[in-house]
Order: structure tokens, then C-alpha cells, then sequence
């Protein structure tokens, strides 16, 4: 139930990041707890052992998370910083190695092949928590000229929760957990990037380092997925859907953002990545119980979002006037089919999950 909360409670952050300086203290105080329901869930998962539902709503909660906090910030732009606070580049790496990754796991499932989960793939969406919430820190410090040395004191702080962990584990005579230790050496590096450069440059580096290990880490997948489809039957036909549902859609979706100025057309773009990433999750889960997508379905999902996204994105680049707002109507379309087909998808696999809520 906490995973529920945690997904219902997702659009508040997403609303404060539009917000002034002021709120978005108030926003990092709310992904802080959000980030906190999630490790004490972690917690629960591992003393009361994993269940179906669980399986399903914790990976996709913390893609939804990434989704809800990342994209909002792509369009929101500092003028001192001469940038967005996270530019494009950046979203479409990251978001691209997500959807990919989870195409594959689907396709891997269903023929038995090995996936590894490298160690670093393990402490991703945690630094990428931990990363976001400094990120949105730099940002409110600077909107609200902040005191340098005041900000660095205030970042201090969140170091004491892996600390306590580290010093109630040699109390109790346990062995140290290894995310605690990570976490605090992470933590450690932002204030002294912060110290040693100042607010925007640490803020760049911080997201550099997050891009960069997360595309690190969807290598290893990567060559999993070459070394069990190579030379077998039906690679085009998984390549072709590893294409267009792991690159294709989501990088159509992802450089509309910002693109349109009418107000909810973010919203929507955030709304349908966000129900891919779900989707996905569900198919990860069906495909670990042999349960096969119907793939002329999703191709006519893919295309239909290709062909009205990525409309839209031409009507914006060739600055196109037809006197109505197309650009717009398509956007939504893409929208429209996105949630048709994930309600689809939830729906027929409703007894997967559904009894367990």
C-alpha cells in the first residue's frame, strides 16, 4: 500500500517544480519523504518477502518517480545558468536507456535468456534519487540567493541518515550495508562540488555523472540481450520492436517537452511517458510468467505514437501555420492512444494483480 501511496502522491512534486524557490524547498521536502517511503518499502519487501503486486508497482514507482522529477526540470530554464537545469541531452540518455532496458528484459523473459544486473544497474535509481534532490537544492538556493556557506551546512544534513545507519549497525554489532556507505560518500562529493564550484556547474556535474552511469549500465544489458538473440529466429523482428517501443517513442515524446506553449501540453507528454514506463513494467512482469505481449498490438501502438507525436515535433521544427492548433491535437492523440492501449494492457492482465490490492 505504501508503493499506492507513493504513486498517488507523485503529482504534488511534479507540481511544485513550476513553482517559485519558496516551493520548491516545500517540493524537496516532499521527494525526501517520497524517496524515504521507498527504502522503508524496500525494508518491508525483504522482511515480509516479495509478492506479485509488489514485483510490479515498486519498479514501476520509481520510474514513474525519475519521470515526474526529471522532465519538468527539462523545460525550466535558468537564465544565469545560461541552460535548463537539466538539458535535453541528458533526459533523452537516460530515459532512452530505460525504456530500451525494459523492452529487453521483456524480450529475454520470454526465451529464457540470462539478464545481469550489474552493481552499479543496482544503486541507479538511488543515486539518481539522491543526485535529483541536491540538483533541485542548487536550484532553490540560487532562485532565493541562498548563502553559499549556509547551503552547504543545509546539505550536511541529509548525511546523518546513512550515518545513523552506519553507527546503529556497529552498535548492534551487523554487518555495514553497502547503499549506506555509497550514500554517504555520494553525499559527500556534492558539498564538496558545491563548495569547490558553486551552484550551477555542481549542479551540471552532478547530472553529468548521473547520465553517464546510466548509460553505463544499460551496456551490460545490452550485450546480454546480443549474446541470447544473435543468430536465433526472429532477431529483426526484436530488433524492430526494440527500435521503435525502446527508442523511437519515447525520444519522440521527450523533444516535444517544451516545445508547445499551451498550457497542459508538458503535462500530457509527462502523462504518456509515464504510462509507457508502467506498461512496460507490466510487461516485464507478465514476460517472467511466459505470458507473451501480442506484438502486432504494440506495433500499431508504436506507430500510431510515432505518426502523431512525431507530427507534432514536425509542425514545431518546420514552424508550420495552419490556423488551427495541430501541433496541439496531435500531441493529444499521442496521449489518447498511449492511455487506450495502457488501459488495455492493465485491464485483460487485471487478474495478475487486482487481487492482491
Amino acid at each position: 500500500m505504501m508503493t499506492i501511496a507513493r504513486i498517488v502522491l507523485m503529482p504534488i512534486p511534479g507540481y511544485l517544480l513550476y513553482q517559485d524557490a519558496n516551493l520548491l524547498f516545500v517540493c524537496i521536502a516532499v521527494v525526501a519523504v517520497l524517496g524515504l517511503t521507498d527504502f522503508v518499502d524496500g525494508i518491508m519487501a525483504r522482511a515480509e518477502g516479495p509478492t506479485v503486486l509488489g514485483s510490479l508497482l515498486d519498479p514501476i514507482a520509481d520510474k514513474i518517480f525519475i519521470a515526474v522529477i526529471y522532465l519538468p526540470l527539462t523545460e525550466r530554464y535558468v537564465p544565469e545558468w545560461g541552460r535548463a537545469v537539466i538539458p535535453l541531452w541528458m533526459i533523452a540518455i537516460i530515459f532512452s536507456r530505460d525504456f530500451l532496458v525494459t523492452s529487453l528484459r521483456t524480450g529475454l523473459s520470454l526465451r529464457d535468456a540470462p539478464m545481469r544486473t550489474s552493481t552499479l544497474a543496482k544503486y541507479k535509481t538511488a543515486i539518481q534519487m539522491v543526485g535529483i534532490g541536491y540538483v533541485l537544492f542548487f536550484l532553490a538556493a540560487h532562485l532565493s540567493d541562498l548563502d553559499t556557506n549556509l547551503s552547504i551546512y543545509l546539505l550536511c544534513v541529509p548525511i546523518t541518515i546513512p550515518l545513523s545507519l552506519i553507527i546503529y549497525r556497529l552498535v548492534k554489532g551487523e554487518k555495514q550495508g553497502q547503499r549506506s556507505v555509497t550514500m554517504i560518500i555520494l553525499m559527500t562529493i556534492a558539498v564538496i562540488v558545491l563548495w569547490a564550484t558553486g551552484a550551477n556547474l555542481a549542479g551540471y556535474l552532478i547530472l553529468a555523472g548521473i547520465t553517464g552511469l546510466t548509460a553505463i549500465t544499460g551496456l551490460s544489458y545490452l550485450s546480454d540481450a546480443w549474446s541470447a538473440l544473435r543468430g536465433k529466429s526472429g532477431l529483426m523482428k526484436e530488433i524492430g520492436r526494440f527500435t521503435m517501443d525502446g527508442l523511437l517513442v519515447p525520444l519522440v515524446f521527450l523533444f516535444l517537452i517544451g516545445r508547445y506553449e499551451m498550457a497542459g501540453m508538458s503535462a500530457l507528454i509527462i502523462v504518456s511517458l509515464t504510462l509507457e514506463l508502467a506498461v512496460g513494467g507490466l510487461g516485464n512482469l507478465l514476460a517472467s510468467q511466459k505470458i507473451s505481449p501480442r506484438f502486432r498490438w504494440v506495433a500499431l501502438k508504436s506507430s500510431l505514437q510515432i505518426l502523431f507525436a512525431g507530427g507534432a515535433l514536425a509542425i514545431w521544427w518546420f514552424d508550420v501555420s495552419l490556423g488551427i492548433p495541430l501541433g496541439e491535437i496531435l500531441i493529444a492523440c499521442a496521449t489518447l492512444v498511449t492511455a487506450i492501449f495502457a488501459g488495455i494492457s492493465l485491464w485483460r492482465h487485471r487478474s495478475r494483480y487486482l487481487p492482491q490490492i
